[in-house]
Order: C-alpha cells, then sequence, then structure tokens
C-alpha cells in the first residue's frame, strides 16, 4: 500500500473543514490540499475545490456583465 493512499482520518477531514471556514486561511488550505498533500483523495479534493471555485467566479462574472447591461 503506497503510503499516499492511506485512508484519512476524521480527525484530519475535521481539521480540514475548520480551516477552510475560515475566511482568507481557507484559500491558502485549499491550494495546499490540491498541491502538497502526499494523500492522492485530499489532491483530488482540493483540485475539485479549485475547479468549483473557478467556475462559479467565471459564471459570476459572465452573469454580472451580461446582466449588467439593460
Amino acid at each position: 500500500m503506497n503510503f499516499g493512499d492511506q485512508v484519512v482520518s476524521v480527525k484530519k477531514w475535521l481539521l480540514y473543514l475548520i480551516l477552510l471556514a475560515i475566511p482568507g486561511v481557507n484559500i491558502v488550505t485549499i491550494f495546499v490540499l490540491a498541491f502538497k498533500n502526499r494523500n492522492e483523495t485530499v489532491r483530488n479534493y482540493g483540485k475539485a475545490s479549485l475547479l468549483l471555485i473557478g467556475i462559479i467566479l467565471l459564471l459570476t462574472l459572465i452573469i454580472a456583465f451580461l446582466g449588467g447591461t439593460s
């Protein structure tokens, strides 16, 4: 079994969720989870979170520009 593929404990997930709830710290935490974590599951969670943030940001900008013209 690869060390990076071990199951993530509930304590670690709770720590991640608490860090993600703190404004400002959450951005740094997501990047750390996506690129610096050794566990593939946690890295994939971080990458998916970044992708979702990017999609929401893009949609928000499109709606703001298109909806702002009357």
